[in-house]
C-alpha cells in the first residue's frame, strides 16, 4: 500500500463519504429530496426559497442600501 500524507488521507476520506452520501438519510428521505429539487414539489420548494431570499436582508444579491 502506498503511504499518504495526512491531508491527502483526509481528502480521500471526504471523497469516499461524498460518494456514499449522507448516512443519516433513509431511502424515503432521498425520495422526498428528489421530489423537492427536480420532481413535482420543485415549484413549491423554489417559491419558498425565493420568499426567504426576498425577506432576508443578509443574503447576497439584495443590493446595497443607498447611503
Amino acid at each position: 500500500m502506498e503511504s499518504m500524507s495526512v491531508g491527502h488521507e483526509s481528502t480521500e476520506e471526504w471523497r469516499r463519504r461524498r460518494r456514499d452520501g449522507d448516512p443519516r438519510l433513509t431511502k424515503e428521505d432521498r425520495a422526498i429530496l428528489g421530489r423537492l429539487v427536480s420532481g413535482d414539489l420543485a415549484d413549491g420548494f423554489q417559491a419558498g426559497l425565493d420568499a426567504i431570499a426576498g425577506a432576508d436582508p443578509l443574503l447576497p444579491g439584495r443590493g446595497e442600501p443607498e447611503d
